[in-house]
Parts: C-alpha cells; structure tokens; sequence
C-alpha cells in the first residue's frame, strides 16, 4: 500500500496490535491446558465462542430456545430427545413478553398466576407449531391456611399469553410461598436459583454438537496427525449449520487424544456454568449456558469417546451389549441379535467397569484387567494410561515386598511359617499394596489434587477427566446413546463402499468400460450431485470418496444386468439404494410410518448381505449399527441433521492453517490463528462487542457491514450463504444478446401438435425460450427436467418432462431491464402415465409416454418439485456403440472415441427411486401401493437360523485355517529373528536360510543385506 501512495499507511506491528486488542474485547481468549497425561494443548472455548452468536444479526434471529412440537420433525429440536429426555432445569428456564413486558420473566419452577386468577407453576416452556405454551402444574391456594396445593401432578399445556402475574409480583403483593408438607423440594425453594444468578437479565440455554476426528495438517500424501475438534451450535436450523460459517474450531493437537481435549471442553458445561452475552435482538444483557446433545463422529472416533475397544471386540458395538465369542455369535440366538439392537450400556456401568479395572490394575496382574476388558468390551483412553503406571508399579513394589530376599517382608524369611499362613500373609501384602497404589491414583494429578477444597468428596475418589473419560460424567449426554450412527462413515463409506467392492473387484477391462459407458450416460438432472466422471470412478474403483459412493448408491443400479453381477448382488443394490434414500430425508412428515418403512429396508439390507455372505454382519460393525438408526432419527431427527459431510469440509480451513502455522507450537498458532477469524467473521458480520476503552458496545460502520452482503468472494471464503431466496416461479432468460425471438410455432418445434400451435396463433406474438424456472420446492428446473405439476381443474398431480420454457418477448424484454415478473410465461410439458404397478426388475415407477395425449400447457406456479428419471435401457434393449467425440484437454480440444449408450425408444423410463433429492417428496406423492417396501424375507428368523446352521459349519474350518496361518507366521517370524541375529554376531546361520533361502521348509525367505543394514 506504501508502495502505491497510500496515506496514513500502519505499521504492520500495530496492525497486528489493534488484531490482538479487538479480539481481547470479544473475549477471545485462547487458554492453555495441560491433560493427565502430560500433554499440553490450547483452546478457544465453546462458551467465548458462541457468546458471538447471540450479538451476531446473521446468526442471533436463528437461535431457538425453546423446544418445538411440530407435525413435521426437520430440527433437533422437535425431536424425542429434545422434547421428552431434556430434564426441564436443562431447558431455557423462562419466558417473557419481549414486546410488551420484557423486564417480565416467568421462571419455571416458580408460582406465577394467570389473567384469570389460577394459580400455576410453569414446568417448562415450549412451542406448539411455532407458538409458545407453557406446561404448568395447577395450583390451589387456601385463604384460611394460607398454604399452597398443587392440585394434581398432571402437567397442563397453555397459552403463554395467559401468563400475568410472576413470582416478584406475587411476592409484592405479599403472598407467602408455603407449600403442604410433602411437596417437591423445588416448592419449599423458591424463587428458581438461576433468578438470582440472573439478576434481571434474561437466562437462556442452548446445545451444541460436538465433533472431533484425527486429520492430516499436511497437504501432502505424508499423513500429519492431528486430533481436531470442532463445534456446531444445534439451536441453529439445518440449514444454516450445513454452511462452514457455523462451524466453530475449539482445539487441536498433534499429542493430545480427543478425549483429553474434550476434558477441557467439558470446563464450560455444567449447572453453574452461565456466561454474560449481550443479545443484539432483545438488545440487552443476558446469561446463558451450553449443554452437549449428541456426539456425531466416525465409528472408532465414537468407540473411543464410549470408552469402548471398538468394532474387533467381542461385544463390538458401543451402543448395545450384543455379540460375544466367535461361537456365541454362531448359534441362532447369538446370530439372529446381531440383527437387532440389544441391551444398551449405560455410562453409569460403563464407570463401574472402568473403577473395577483400576482397582485390578492395582492387583498388578494385568491378566484380570484384559478379561474385563474382553468381557464388557470397555477401554477407556485415560484409564489405560492409569492402568499401565498401576500394574509397573504394583510389580515393582510386589517384587519389594514379596520376592527379592533382603527388602521382602521378615514373615515370608521365617521357614516355618507355610501353607494357609503364609498364603495369608502374601495376601494380607498384596491388599496392603493395593490399597496404597489406589490411594496413590486418587492423589493424581498432584496439582489438580491439590486444588481441591480440602473437605471435597471428590478427593476420595476417581475422578472424571482426571482418571476416565470426561464425557461419562458430563451434563446432558450419555456417550453410549448419543452417539448415533453416522450416514457418511456407516452409509456410504461403509455399507455402500462394501457393495461396490464385492460388484467391482471381479470385473475385466472390459466390464470397467462397459459399466463407466453405462454411468456416463446416466442423467443426473434431479441429482443435485458434481457432474459424473465415470472412467475416473472406475479406474479409481478402490480409492473412491463420500461424494462418488453417494452418486453410485443413486446411480449403479439402472447400469447392473447379468454382464456386470449376479441375482444376489442386484438384490443388494436395489436394498442399499432403497435404504439410503430414506435416510437422507430433511424433514419427516409422519414419524411413525417413517420409521415403520425404515425399519423394513434396514432388514432387508442386512438380509440380503447375509445371503451374499452370512458372516459378513460378524466382521463388519458398521451394519449391525444400522438397527440403531430407528432410535437415533426418533430421539434427534431426521439423519442428515448429524451427518459430518459439513465438519470434514472444515477440514481444509484447518489444514491451510497448519501449513502457514510456524510448525513449532502448532496447537496454539492454529487456535490463536482461527481466533482471529472468529473475530473478523463477527466484525463484518455486523456483530456486537464491548470497546474496552468506552465501556459500551460498539460494532462496525456501515460500510463494513455491508461488505460481507455484497461481496461474494468473501461469502464464499467464510463459506456463509446469501438468504436471499428466489422467488417461486421466477424465470431465468438468456442474456439480451441471446434473446432469440420466435413465433409460437416455431417456438415449439417439429414435435408440435396441431392443437398446441393453434394455442397462441397469433404470428406478431413473438416467445423467448428461457433458460429454467424456479418450482415450489425451489427446484432448479430446465428444458428436459422431470417434474410433477399440477393440472386441470381438480389440480391434480401429474408427471411429465419440460419440453420447453417460453416467456412473451415484451415481458422478456422488460425483464432484463429489471421490471417484468415473467407472470405469463408457459412452460409445455411431455405428459407421461404412471403404471399401476412398479417395474418388477429394479421395483421402481414406471413412467410412459401417451401418445393418445397431447403436451399440457402449465404455468410456473404449478410446477412442484423436480425428480429424476432414467431410461429403461434393460426393457428397451440399449446398446454401446463406439463414437468419436470432441473432448476438451487442458486448453485444447482433441477427438477420441469413446463408449456410448444408444438408445432405441423414448417412451419408457424409470422413476428414480434411490433418488436422494426430494425423496420425501416424491413418496408423499406417489401412491402408497408404489412406495411401500415389502420384507425380503417373510420368515427372517428361520432364515437366520440357516445362515447360522453354515457358519456352524465353516466357522470353526476358518479359525483352524487362521490359526495355521498365524502359526506359521509366528515360526517365520521366529526364524527370521534368528538369521538377523546370526548375521549381526558373525555366528553360523541356521541350515535351512543356507540351502534354499526358505524358512521352516513351507514359506519362503530371502534376507536383504540392507534389512540386516537398518536393523543393526
């Protein structure tokens, strides 16, 4: 800028001065901790990042404080945990009239009366279709006693417009607050204790989604371990938490574990942890704090935050207690529960089993530790480390004391003490040493130890975040519960990764080209998914990602015939797409039929990998987590309200910054670096905060405000979204030099009809082909794009394809000088039927062309939502035909010959099913009869007990063969060992590496001179 000739140029150093300055005045503080384990990290906390939210006008008109009950569930907050689970002092604790009394506050837990005189306790506060109730207690007052009733401990749902009188004023017009004996205790109590920790300002509590996962900080192809964790505030709709600009960093390190960071996180949660804010909408100072809802991550991230071993343990799900022994899981029972969630854990037995560990890690034998471990499948990160110490020292200290001559105690020296006697005394010694190893745990970490008030509990005790996984005892989770199976790690990456492999690692040249020919014919117009690259897919079958399994669950079904898989793997693709489908619904308008249909498509999933490989759901976890889902989307929502697609996208924000960090204290710089952009993403946003000098809060002037409106470069850096919504049935037209007016005959084309030309016969009315029209579902919608519409009087719901999209050439004109609102613009429609019954190949729609049926004529307002359709190449009979085409190549075009689909008809096509995109929409409309899923199996317990009968049979065939093998290793291993031994110390080497360079006479061996180089 200097350079330039800009005055008043700063100084980099106070540049950086005022950075630092403003960020202290928002209270951005990057703290510093140091876990038990030695580790040191830093932090920006939850609390000081989502105090910015509530004086943020982009953000704070989103926060919901309240639960919502709704008709349709599309947030968390109209969900079962939210609604039934949520302990009401865990919920915003009041309500007042923001308009007309705001200094007005109706505190649960309180006596409050309404506008005609009953008395009432308000329990907790919610909204009913975006209205707020009160749920209350009634309460009967005696004039001759002077003492309170509650009349029936039956809640009541009311208005809260009905609300009149609070506790204060009910205390100035003195009244006593005497309840009869026997009342709760929170009656004998009042007022509510977060009253007085208000002090007149506004309580509020919100929950946030924690997400954590080890990331690469490099770009590179060298992995650069990172364990990272991020946050997202839930209070939030979905559609502003799928942006990158509601993603909040908390953390990372190279060193620390994620349960280690979490530990510090969890500082900011509990029942006295309320936080000043000012609340740019009530445009005031308030308090709140912030509760954990849900634990959304990868499957052995989520293992490690249940303290559990993970998906190769016995009792491999973190959820539940099923599974077992190989055998176990062999018989019918064992196998048929795989199939179904079991028994859930509880973090409370999930403590016991980890104190019970500790203790017998004191014992210093670390056989009783694994036996526990194997039998409940719990590990715990922190306790481990605790344990490992424990049995060094208990050894250690047994060998003092019970073996070694001269230090062990006198008794065990005197020859006649033997038998029970001396057995007593040995364990009498060991008690003693593991009393006082215990005692040495609970003094750990001396430092935090020491910080505890000296008549504490906790100091007789093990203690959460210091001895076990902090998430065990914090408020509002329970690990095990909630954390729900996650779509992209269990969906994609798992079931339909799974599915992919077995159907494409038998395929030939020839199949990869005949398949990528097949996909890249496919259209994608319904998709909203990256334009398809199918020779990339296939020539990098084994290396895919999220994005390309998710294209393939929609896609590789329509391409899969008798040249590409068999019967069952079809069965399989058409069980994997009719399940995914459903689980990316956004809202979910009847619950209970939902989850019926879920539940049947999950069976069917698993059915059919049990008949493609039955022991397939004993050595992949991830499926058996899918029965889970039926409880996660009826506790939270609809699955893609914690899908992690968003966090792993954040991702590459994180990985620049470790890249410009200065590699020495990386924890910090990242956290001081992504510090700052919180602060500049709340400046320009228009947020509030508190100059330091002034005393009063302040934000930016109005030009920096606006900048982040109308700069999309920086929209898109902060990965924030304009709101602005365009308008439904709004037209796009080519730009004016493009404008191609025409007749209306002309306009329509050689596929006219009589009738349609004679519609507009006018030949000085010219039309302008437009380029797409906005639907009601807001749906992008172009020449050639499926849709359902309505038509004729009855407004009945049809199907069809655009032909064409035509506005008046006045009216197109005017819009494009900014004035016409294209209100008659016709958009004509290829009707197509749809058949009775469903194709009875792939079970899909079936749509046809009527030829005894002219095109409709619709307005844009009639167009619903969009679908997708694919040709029905298997009926029809398509065939790959060799073409030469113009591909582009870097800056120049080049001609090639490539695999095409040639397709016969144009009067079939298949309604996508597996669709992703407005599959709820899609089901809602179609009839019942079309969208029903059947059961694969009718009988599915005698079918698991066959598939059990077989593994019976081949089970116990494998682990021998297992066993061989790992014998065999062993001994190789052994022998190897033992050549790199003769060779380092010049001795004669063993006969068999000397004659034939084989090892043990069944592997063979041959050493490399430069191994023995590096191993010495």
């Amino acid at each position: 800028m200097r350079e330039c000739g800009t005055p008043e140029v700063p100084s980099l150093y106070a540049l950086r001065k005022l950075q630092a300055t403003l960020t202290r005045d928002l209270n951005m503080h990057t703290k510093s901790h140091t876990s038990p384990m030695g580790n040191k990290f830093y932090m920006n906390h939850p609390v000081d990042l989502l105090t910015l939210d509530w004086s943020n006008p982009l953000v704070r008109k989103f926060i919901q404080i309240y639960p919502d009950v709704a008709a349709v569930r599309q947030e968390s907050w109209q969900s079962d945990k939210w609604l039934k689970e949520v302990p009401y002092d865990d919920l915003t604790p009041m309500w007042a009239s923001w308009k007309t009394a705001p200094h007005v506050h109706f505190y649960i837990k309180e006596l409050a009366q309404l506008s005609d005189g009953t008395f009432v306790i308000p329990m907790r506060y919610v909204c009913v279709e975006g209205v707020e109730h009160a749920e209350v207690y009634l309460v009967a007052y005696s004039e001759t006693t002077k003492l309170f009733t509650i009349e029936a401990h039956t809640i009541v749902r009311i208005p809260v417009s009905r609300l009149k009188y609070n506790f204060r004023d009910l205390e100035a017009q003195g009244y006593k607050f005497e309840f009869l004996p026997g009342s709760p205790l929170w009656a004998q109590n009042m007022p509510n204790p977060v009253r007085l920790i208000a002090k007149g300002r506004p309580a509020f509590v919100i929950r946030i989604m924690p997400w954590s996962d080890d990331v690469s900080g490099n770009r590179s192809k060298q992995y650069n371990a990172h364990k990272n964790i991020y946050i997202a505030n839930v209070s939030l709709p979905h559609r502003k938490l799928q942006q990158e600009y509601f993603v909040r960093f908390c953390s990372t390190s190279p060193d620390a574990s994620s349960i280690e960071q979490f530990e510090a996180l969890c500082e900011d949660i509990g029942p006295d942890t309320w936080r000043d804010a000012y609340d740019c909408e009530l445009e005031q100072d308030i308090i709140f704090r912030i509760l954990p809802h849900l634990l959304p991550a990868d499957n052995p991230q989520q293992s490690e935050e249940c303290s559990h071993s993970g998906g190769n343990a016995n009792l491999g799900c973190r959820r539940d207690l099923s599974g077992g022994t190989a055998i176990e899981k062999e018989t019918n029972d064992g196998y048929d529960a795989l199939f179904s969630p079991g028994k859930c854990r509880t973090k409370h037995d999930t403590v016991l089993t980890i104190q019970k560990m500790l203790l017998a890690a004191c014992g210093g034998v670390q056989d009783v530790v694994d036996k526990i471990q194997t039998e409940t499948g719990v590990k715990d990160s922190i306790a481990t480390f605790w344990i490992e110490k424990l049995i060094t020292k208990a050894r250690e200290m047994q060998k003092v004391k019970l073996t070694d001559l001269s230090t062990r105690d006198p008794r065990l020296n005197d020859h006649k003490v033997k038998g029970k006697a001396r057995q007593a005394i040995i364990l009498s010694l060991k008690h003693e040493i593991r009393d006082e190893l215990f005692n040495w745990l609970l003094c750990q970490t001396p430092e935090r130890y020491a910080q505890l008030p000296l008549d504490s509990p906790l100091r007789k005790q093990l203690r959460s975040g210091t001895h076990y996984n902090p998430l065990l005892n914090t408020d509002g989770i329970d690990p095990h519960p909630d954390t729900p199976c996650e779509i992209l790690h269990s969906k994609l990456l798992g079931d339909d990764k799974y599915v992919w492999y077995e159907t494409s690692h038998p395929w030939n040249k020839k199949n990869d080209e005949i398949f990528a020919a097949r996909l890249q014919a496919a259209s994608t117009d319904g998709l909203t998914i990256a334009p398809l690259r199918a020779r990339y897919v296939v020539q990098y079958k084994n290396n895919l990602i999220g994005k390309h399994y998710k294209a393939l669950q929609q896609l590789a079904v329509f391409q899969m015939r008798d040249d590409l898989c068999n019967r069952i793997m079809l069965d399989l693709w058409k069980a994997t797409g009719e399940f995914g489908a459903l689980l990316w619904y956004p809202e979910i308008r009847d619950i209970e039929m939902y989850l019926k249909d879920l539940q049947v498509l999950i069976d069917n999933a698993l059915d059919v990998w049990a008949l493609f490989d039955p022991r397939r759901i004993i050595t992949k976890i991830k499926l058996h987590t899918f029965p889970h889902l039926v409880e996660d989307i009826r506790r939270f929502g609809p699955a893609i309200l914690y899908s992690t697609e968003i966090f792993e996208c954040w991702n590459a924000i994180f990985r620049m910054c470790s890249i410009l960090s200065n590699h020495l204290a990386a924890s910090r710089d990242i956290a001081v670096t992504l510090a700052d952009m919180e602060r500049f993403k709340h400046q320009v946003s228009g947020g509030w905060w508190k100059d330091s000098e002034l005393g009063q809060y302040v934000r930016a002037g109005k030009r920096i405000r606006n900048f982040l409106e109308g700069n999309r470069e920086l929209q898109r850096r902060l990965g924030w979204t304009d709101p602005t919504v365009v308008p439904i049935g709004s037209v796009k037209l080519p730009a004016q030099k493009h404008l191609t007016p025409m007749s209306w005959a002309d306009a329509l084309g050689s596929s006219r009809t009589d009738a349609l030309a004679a519609v507009y016969d006018d030949p000085e009315r010219l039309w302008v082909p437009a380029k797409h029209v906005i639907s009601r579902s807001r749906d992008v919608c172009k020449e050639r794009s499926w849709v359902f519409f309505q038509h004729g009087s009855q407004e009945d719901v049809v199907a069809g394809r655009i032909y064409k999209i035509l506005v008046p050439h006045v009216e197109s004109s005017a819009a494009i000088n900014g004035g016409a609102s294209n209100h008659h613009c016709t958009i004509v429609i290829e009707h197509f039927d749809i058949a009775d019954r469903n194709d009875p190949r792939l079970n899909m729609p079936v749509l046809s062309s009527n030829p005894t049926r002219q095109a409709l004529l619709v307005s844009p307002k009639d167009i619903l939502f969009i679908f997708n359709a694919q040709h029905d190449c298997f009926s029809g009979g398509c065939t790959i035909s060799n073409d030469v085409q113009t591909e582009r190549q870097g800056r120049d075009n080049t001609t090639r010959t490539v695999n095409t689909v040639v397709h016969k008809d144009d009067s079939r096509f298949l309604l996508n099913m597996h669709a992703l995109h407005n599959a709820h929409l899609i089901r809602s409309t179609l009839p019942r009869s079309l969208t029903e899923p059947k059961p694969y199996f009718q009988d599915r317990r005698a079918k698991h007990d066959e598939f059990a009968t077989k593994l019976r049979i081949t089970g116990p065939e494998k682990r021998a063969e297992t066993a061989k093998k790992a014998q065999i290793t062993r001994e190789r291993n052994r022998k190897t060992e033992d050549v790199r031994r003769a060779r380092l110390e010049g001795l004669p080497e063993p006969e068999a590496s000397r004659d034939s360079g084989q090892v043990g006479g069944e592997v063979g061996l041959v050493i490399d001179s430069s191994e023995l180089e590096a191993a010495s």
